[in-house]
């Protein structure tokens, strides 16, 4: 799998967008903004009245519309009013308040969206129960009864008049749909992937058949996994399936930056030729315009629209701002509760519609480049470990080198070490923590970092996502995430990161690189994160975490680490899998303990291979034994993609081995000033 695929890629994307700049430059080209307001109906039945920005009592459709929402999203569930049904009281979200909604949408002049998920309840990639009614049911017998059930659904729609423009086959199908049959993971098989598609064909025979007119949007919660896309779009085409629309979720937590969303929508669109809208995002004051803008700089006018999911609460604010967390928790018939428009936030879509309109829908591709990511070595890194440090100078130890005594940092400098790496435990005094003093916690580790940069050294941060030690052997879950497991613990992630690299950023000590994780090649945050017979959730698990990084910082390089130094197929094969799920990583790290990880020349073919192989610098970035060998062998990678090392706890006397037990340095250390002019 190699990565200069990725730039042959990019060039027939950057050729592709050049002819669409050309031939569609004056090309006028509407472009939709629109909402899934499923829940208005539930909002409603709890004693919701919506309110204009001029206070006046208004349909909530109309609202919309009136501040250019031209297109309304609607969810519907096959029985919901099931026992384990979304709404088994009530049975919102079926035919008949579908129908209700869409004649309301109609009634504003606003286009009507369906959003078919196949089941009870919510489908999306965590989960696409098969519903009540279907079970038992498998093969052509289970594809005839999802193709009656769409084609039912949209006659009785068009006999109410409210026939929908767009029919989604499935919500967020990425992972398939109707499960266990149509399951698609990344260990699918081909006949997996043709069930998957014969199903969504049912669905697909029935709106061709039912409403010919009425365009397919394939939906994919994949809104930067342009990989990802490519494959289970390519595997449709191969089925002789269909779509017009090639519709993306867009959560920040779960689905990349905004970068990779604009690069995936940019390929997409070139690509497969067709419209791509975001039709799911979380409404923002801080996103809309963002993603918008993004979605409207498709060259070619292939930008179709967005659809924020539920806005309602960012549309409308409570009268009563007591009764925000009240109202979640009422059932229906309770006393009214006024929601006025949130004038801010509709001003925003106001003025995207404006702007929009006054360009005619006009967006240069050559004025919107798509970012590319690459760094370069600045300096051959003569790293080290040092994270045991604060402990020691806790328990009284005092550094020295040649009698003077010194701080441990100013020591490694004078020796020629440019780099310091730190280990962060979640919270690591929690019971079964790393410390109960709170030892390479956030904080600690901040105040190391402040001292690394006082000494014009460079940093390299890496995230355990543990309260203690996480390595091949281990990778717990922190305590304070117990409660967390699917999408949570995703979402858990990419907050946490993100988080913490922008406090780093606000304390001004930026690091200069981030690991996602410790020797993670059997995974992490286990037991969701723990590589079994597929990569898929731990993939997820490490997406959201270099998002997080990128989003935080986008020059920040992001590595990988594993502990594989001289085990090339494992390497090869974890490498591969990784990057087959859309993981995006700059660096290459790697432990090398001969006790585990094999010779010195197997290291050096590992090494060699892997850079030929991926194109990307590699680290070595934890090692013991053997500093001259290993750091030729590193210096010595072809294509000056051997970038340096770091050794793993340089102050302990039994690790690193460069200070003794009085903290006083070693004959070990004399090797680093004669390593340095050889580099």
């Amino acid at each position: 799998m190699n990565q200069r695929h990725y730039y042959f890629d990019w060039l027939f994307l950057m050729a592709v967008s050049a002819v669409l700049s050309i031939s569609c430059s004056h090309k006028p080209a509407n472009f939709s903004l629109g909402a899934d307001i499923s829940f208005i109906l539930q909002n409603e039945s709890m004693g919701a009245i919506f309110y204009n920005v001029g206070g006046k009592e208004k349909d909530v459709c109309q609202i919309m519309a009136d501040h250019h929402f031209d297109n309304i999203r609607l969810r519907i569930f096959v029985n919901p009013e099931t026992e384990k049904g979304y709404s088994p009281h009530q049975g919102f979200c079926n035919l008949e308040h579908t129908i209700r909604m869409a004649k309301r949408i109609r009634a504003a002049g606003m286009n009507f969206t369906l959003d078919f998920h196949y089941s009870d309840t919510w489908a999306d990639p965590d989960k696409q129960y098969k519903p009540s009614e279907w079970e038992g049911l498998t093969g052509q017998a289970l594809e005839d009864k999802l193709y009656e059930y769409t084609k039912d659904v949209l006659q009785a729609l068009d006999e109410a008049g409210v026939a929908p423009d767009i029919v989604q086959i499935g919500n967020e199908i990425n992972h398939g749909l109707v499960w266990p049959e149509g399951f698609i993971d990344d260990n699918a098989k081909e006949e997996n992937w043709a069930a998957m598609a014969g199903l969504y064909k049912a669905g697909q025979r029935a709106v061709r058949e039912t409403l010919p007119t009425s365009r397919i949007m394939v939906h994919l919660a994949l809104g930067g996994e342009n990989r990802l896309c490519r494959q289970f779009l390519d595997y449709l085409l191969k089925y002789n399936a269909e779509f017009d629309i090639i519709g993306l979720s867009y959560y920040e937590q779960w689905h990349e930056t905004y970068n990779d969303l604009k690069a995936n929508l940019y390929d997409l669109s070139a690509r497969y030729g067709k419209p791509v809208c975001v039709c799911e995002y979380g409404a923002k004051s801080d996103n809309i315009e963002k993603i918008n803008d993004i979605v409207r700089s498709v060259p070619g006018g292939l930008g179709f629209g967005t659809m924020a999911w539920e806005p309602v609460q960012a549309l409308f604010s409570f009268a009563d701002d007591s009764m925000r967390m009240a109202f979640r928790r009422r059932t229906p018939g309770g006393e009214p509760v006024k929601l006025i428009a949130n004038k801010e936030i509709l001003n925003l879509y106001d003025e995207l519609y404006t702007r929009y309109k006054r360009n005619n829908g006009n967006v240069s591709p050559e004025n919107n480049p798509l970012p590319e990511r690459t760094f370069k070595q600045e300096e051959t890194i003569i790293g080290a470990d040092i994270s045991w440090l604060p402990q020691q100078e806790g328990n009284g130890l005092v550094f020295s080198d040649k009698d003077v005594q010194k701080d441990a940092l100013e020591i490694l400098k004078d020796n020629k070490f440019n780099w310091i790496r730190l280990r962060l435990f979640v919270d690591p005094s929690a019971e079964g923590g790393y410390s109960a003093e709170g030892y390479c916690d956030l904080g600690q580790t901040l105040q190391m970092a402040k001292r690394i940069k006082a000494q014009g050294m460079k940093f390299l941060l890496d995230f355990h996502y543990s309260d203690t030690w996480a390595d091949p052997g281990k990778q717990y879950t922190p305590a304070s995430w117990a409660a967390y497991s699917g999408s949570g613990l995703e979402g858990q992630v990419y907050r946490y990161t993100f988080e913490t690299i922008r406090k780093f950023i606000e304390e001004g000590c930026t690091p200069d690189m981030v690991q996602v994780g410790n020797e993670i090649n059997h995974g992490m945050l286990w037991p969701q994160g723990k590589i079994g017979d597929s990569y898929m959730p731990f993939g997820v698990l490490l997406r959201c975490a270099s998002a997080a990084v990128r989003a935080a910082d986008e020059s920040i390089p992001v590595m990988v680490h594993i502990a594989c130094g001289g085990q090339n197929d494992e390497s090869v094969a974890f490498l591969d899998k990784i990057i087959s799920r859309d993981v995006k990583f700059d660096i290459i790290g790697q432990s090398y303990y001969p006790r585990w990880h094999g010779t010195l020349d197997e290291l050096k073919s590992n090494l060699n291979d892997l850079a030929a192989r991926y194109g990307k610098p590699i680290i070595v970035v934890e090692y013991q034994d053997y500093a001259l060998e290993v750091n030729k062998i590193v210096k010595d990678i072809p294509n000056q993609l051997g970038w340096g090392t770091f050794i793993w706890e340089a102050t302990s006397p039994r690790w690193g081995g460069l200070f003794d037990e009085k903290g006083r340095t070693t004959d070990k250390m004399n090797i680093y000033p004669k390593l340095y002019e050889t580099l």
